[in-house]
């Protein structure tokens, strides 16, 4: 065969005339030849041309993209009305519970408010004055009931007078009874009040009491402070139930991807998956299955069904941040 490949590559010129076409038609014939599967110039599919090159690896490997999140997050509320005086912490700080994270003071008729709240009390008076009114009549009652008794027992007096009398009796205990009730409900519910300011004032405050001129938002949990709210600043107002400041924890994080029904069967919790971040220079972590979904994202049959997988990541050195890509690689039959 070289030696037709041979001929055929020589110039048409030192080739005699008579053999000219018959050496044409045995060219084009080799050409053909060597361009067939298996021949010279198209080796079969799946054999390689050199028995020592290496195979690349079919295993199966599932591939999705999502994004790292804290484990938990909690944004401590205002509880009143407030204007900014000193915000202490910046983003990437470590924070204790109850640790301070902003100063503050009421805005006017927030603090106006609170201010009657305090000095007013459990607001107890009246039912405390009912109360005793309703213990003196008990008393005289009572004292009715009594000599009406005696009366009925000597057969001077009626039954159905002491019978009546033993009625008023217990219907006035009872009224008394519910009455004190409420007096110790609002009581206790007041001094919950003052226990509440207190948490929020930094000190303890008492009924009738001055109230100091300013506030303190703490942290609700031990972490770091993951975010300040966008023109926090001194002087600026915000309302009640504000979030201006956002804590959280950060070791480990939590990465949530959405992974195909069709792929799904082949993860089960417990399995380990490699994690590249981008963000990082695509640095490798080792990730953990916490939780699978059991119900997809998207109940409309005319789409295809994801479900929520979730994984957990160590983060000694807090390099993964919230809110980071990841790319997460499942390999079957793990």
């Amino acid at each position: 065969m070289r030696a037709i490949l041979s001929l055929c590559c020589q110039p048409f010129r030192t080739v005699p005339r008579p053999m000219l076409s018959a050496s044409l038609s045995l060219c084009l014939s080799a050409c053909l030849w060597a361009c067939l599967p298996g021949g010279l110039l198209c080796p079969v599919p799946g054999h390689a041309a050199d028995p020592a090159a290496p195979t690349a690896s079919k295993e199966p490997v599932t591939i999705v993209t999502g994004k790292v999140m804290a484990t938990v997050t909690r944004a401590p509320r205002l509880p009143f009305n407030a204007i900014v005086d000193k915000i202490l912490v910046r983003p990437g700080d470590a924070i204790a519970e109850n640790a301070p994270l902003m100063r503050y003071h009421l805005q006017d008729e927030a603090g106006r408010l609170l201010q009657q709240e305090v000095t007013q009390g459990a607001g107890t008076e009246d039912l405390k004055s009912q109360a005793l009114t309703l213990e003196r009549t008990l008393a005289e009652t009572i004292a009715q009931r009594n000599k009406a008794s005696q009366l009925s027992a000597s057969g001077l007096g009626s039954r159905q007078a002491l019978r009546r009398l033993e009625g008023d009796v217990k219907s006035l205990q009872t009224r008394l009874a519910l009455m004190q009730d409420s007096i110790a409900k609002s009581e206790r519910s007041f001094e919950s009040r003052l226990k509440e300011l207190e948490y929020h004032f930094g000190q303890p405050i008492a009924e009738g009491q001055h109230l100091p001129e300013s506030l303190v938002l703490r942290s609700p949990i031990n972490g770091y402070v993951l975010s300040l709210e966008g023109g926090l600043n001194p002087g600026v107002e915000l309302a009640e139930g504000s979030s201006p400041i956002l804590v959280g924890q950060l070791d480990p994080v939590l990465i949530q991807v959405p992974v195909y029904e069709g792929e799904l069967s082949s993860i089960k919790l417990g399995d380990t998956a490699e994690v590249d971040i981008p963000s990082l220079k695509n640095k490798k972590f080792t990730a953990k299955v916490s939780e699978i979904s059991w119900v997809s994202t998207d109940m409309n049959v005319a789409n295809p069904s994801y479900y929520t997988v979730e994984l957990t990541v160590p983060n000694p050195g807090f390099e993964l941040k919230p809110g980071f890509k990841a790319v997460v690689r499942f390999k079957a039959g793990r």
